[in-house]
């Protein structure tokens, strides 16, 4: 069980030397080969909607303005690429091998599906997690790597370190996002010393029951233990973080938008939640 392609997304706007270090550790510790981009798109196509009946030289002087700050945040994400790099002693290599960890800096000039092109053949995309400020290029990296891309997101808040051996909480609500999260985590799991599979409340008609998420675990090697609680009046997101908190869990997996993504985002949800509010690594999918 190995991650051996790995994708690193930096927006050059939320902290990401987290995520960098957090992509890094993982490349050396499963031997794998590292792709990192920044994901700065290209001014002109949004300008040219804003700047529509605005005087020539003010257009013009918008668009310089507007290219020096998107050029700055290019520079930002690959100058962390190469600090953190170089601090982990990774060796640059454009294609991969199996003599060891290798990384390798993909520059772009704007390329706005940046993240589904280069994230759709990797085994886990790692990003820097948005937070409560989030920004608007940050939620389009996250929105790209879960719908375009189609691939698990590993979110890592500022100041969080991920060690695969810590313990990992599992959520569980028995639905196809929930199985995908946790069947492409195995690799992590695997590593895991403890393991604890949680669900919350009663499971919808035509769920998954947790037991057997426990038994595809035990077929690939990875014991876990099961636990359900009442929900009760608590939100489903802070019996998570005091879960996750009691056992001591280093990263937490869960599916992602098992509602509707437009209904969490004008409602609010669990992936929603998380996103603004997390301090723990998640790892997600859809």
């Amino acid at each position: 069980m190995y991650m051996k392609s790995i994708y690193l997304a930096l927006s050059g706007e939320t902290d990401g030397e987290s995520a960098a270090d957090a992509a890094f550790s993982l490349t050396k510790e499963f031997n794998a080969h590292l792709v990192g981009s920044d994901t700065v798109a290209e001014t002109g196509p949004f300008l040219d909607q804003t700047g529509v009946g605005m005087m020539a030289a003010y257009y013009d002087e918008l668009y310089q303005t507007a290219e020096k700050v998107q050029s700055h945040k290019r520079g930002q994400a690959s100058e962390l690429f190469e600090t953190v790099r170089q601090a982990k002693d990774v060796t640059l290599k454009a294609k991969p091998d199996n003599y060891g960890p290798t990384c390798y800096w993909h520059a772009h000039d704007g390329d706005a599906d940046v993240v589904a092109r280069l994230g759709r053949l990797a085994d886990v995309i790692i990003i820097a997690c948005p937070g409560e400020r989030s920004s608007y290029a940050d939620l389009r990296t996250l929105e790209q790597a879960v719908f375009d891309a189609r691939r698990p997101v590993f979110m890592i808040p500022a100041g969080a370190e991920v060690n695969p051996g810590d313990p990992a909480l599992v959520a569980w609500n028995g639905s196809a996002e929930a199985a995908c999260a946790l069947i492409n985590a195995v690799p992590l799991l695997a590593k895991s010393k403890q393991i604890t599979l949680l669900q919350v409340g009663d499971l919808e008609p035509g769920t998954t029951a947790i037991t057997e998420a426990e038994a595809y675990l035990r077929l690939h090697g990875v014991g876990a233990t099961t636990k359900t609680m009442d929900s009760g009046k608590a939100p489903i997101t802070d019996l998570l973080t005091d879960e996750a908190s009691a056992m001591g869990a280093g990263y937490l997996v869960m599916g992602a938008y098992t509602h509707n993504p437009w209904r969490e985002l004008v409602l609010g949800g669990v992936t929603q939640h998380m996103i603004k509010h997390t301090k723990l690594p998640t790892f997600l999918a859809h």
